[in-house]
């Protein structure tokens, strides 16, 4: 009979890292709470005391509007993202493909609570849409996760997030999530172009 001789090793980086996930909730979090939940909270409330109205009237277009805010409010969530990530590993702000990620992410983030603002009246509404567009969405991932659907999580950028940040954090980048980060950023493009259309359609109204 052959000898057989066991050895064990930690096993470092594995998906299930606990502090890894943390992080990667946490770098989310900031993200949507920028973006899909204090955006459209402010911008029903400059509505409600008539500033947008006033800048709709001002010399500046409705492109520099977009503009101002889609440089503030993505700036200040990866400004969180970052120092979140920095904190949990110095090394990923080395990583292009960070980088790569959370402009994406911010960019789609910001679309959709631009979206919700433009559709929300009252800065009560806003807060209200986006914390049910947030459990709603939860929600549908969590049930195509329970019955093995596949396809339809893909069609939302909450599920293809985490495993960006998840796999740039962990130092764990495979071909899979460079399709992540394509399916991202069209997602992220047409939230934008909606954000936009409703912008210049009832934004101020």
């Amino acid at each position: 009979m052959p000898s057989v001789e066991f050895k064990e090793r930690s096993v470092e980086g594995n998906a299930l890292d606990l502090r890894a996930v943390i992080a990667t909730a946490l770098v989310l979090f900031s993200l949507c709470f920028t973006c899909v939940y204090l955006m459209p909270s402010l911008m029903c409330e400059e509505r409600e005391r008539g500033l947008l109205l006033a800048q709709a009237l001002s010399p500046a277009s409705a492109a520099e509007i977009l503009a101002a805010k889609f440089l503030f409010y993505p700036a200040f969530g990866i400004l969180l993202a970052t120092l979140l990530a920095g904190i949990h590993n110095p090394s990923v702000l080395g990583r292009p493909f960070f980088w790569m990620s959370l402009a994406t992410l911010a960019v789609g983030t910001l679309g959709i609570g631009m979206t919700i603002a433009c559709l929300a009246k009252t800065q009560r509404a806003a807060s209200l849409g986006a914390l049910c567009y947030m459990l709603a969405v939860a929600l549908i991932l969590l049930v195509c996760q329970q019955n093995n659907l596949s396809r339809l999580p893909k069609l939302a950028l909450e599920y293809h997030a985490p495993h960006l940040l998840h796999a740039t954090l962990t130092n764990q980048i495979v071909d899979d999530h460079w399709w992540n980060l394509l399916a991202s950023a069209i997602l992220a493009s047409g939230w934008a172009t909606l954000a936009v259309f409703l912008f210049r359609k009832r934004g101020w109204q």
